[in-house]
């Protein structure tokens, strides 16, 4: 019995290190692009770290969370057999029918995307300190102090979000196409 235990524990241990590298590394090439728009905005408006940190957040979820809208819907309606048929009258649209449609899912995603923003603050934080932390310690390149930051982050964001917070899952779903 402690034998299996242990064993599933250093599986578990090393599917969780697995997990953390595949979510590290295009998170790593997103912040790549994210630092460089955050300088640009901290230059150029002349904002604090965080102000700046918030915003390109915004700016760099922005279209994530366009993209994972609109997918499913595309992928949906590409994959019906009824697609390219005209509806019946009574089922049609009008134009102000379909400036609404866009209109409130602009505005839906942009809320969404902000929601997302400040809840990924306390992880920017931590993936802040940890990158700081290493800088001091280590002798490191700069983008290895920046991926170690962004594993270790992935890391404790999978372990809040498995173990701690389950429910997480549906919520974010839940926001993402039906909410709000």
């Amino acid at each position: 019995m402690p034998l299996e235990f242990i064993t599933g524990l250093i599986l578990g241990l090393i599917d969780l290190i697995r997990l953390s590298l595949i979510v590290a590394i295009p998170v790593f090439f997103v912040v790549l692009v994210g630092q460089l728009l955050g300088k640009k905005i901290e230059a150029k408006f002349e904002q604090s770290w965080i102000v700046s940190a918030f915003i390109t957040t915004f700016i760099v979820l922005l279209p994530i969370v366009f993209l994972a809208y609109l997918i499913p819907y595309a992928l949906g309606y590409f994959a019906s057999p009824f697609a390219g048929m005209p509806l019946p009258e009574f089922m049609q649209l009008t134009v102000i029918d379909y400036a609404m449609m866009v209109i409130l899912t602009i505005i839906k995603n942009v809320i969404t995307a902000f929601i997302f923003a400040v809840l990924l603050m306390p992880l920017l934080f931590f993936a802040a300190f940890v990158d700081e932390k290493f800088k001091e310690k280590t002798k490191l390149p700069e983008f290895a102090n920046l991926f170690i930051a962004i594993f270790l982050t992935a890391f404790a964001a999978w372990i809040i979000l498995l173990f701690i917070f389950p429910w997480i899952y549906a919520a974010i779903f839940e926001l993402l196409w039906w909410g709000l």
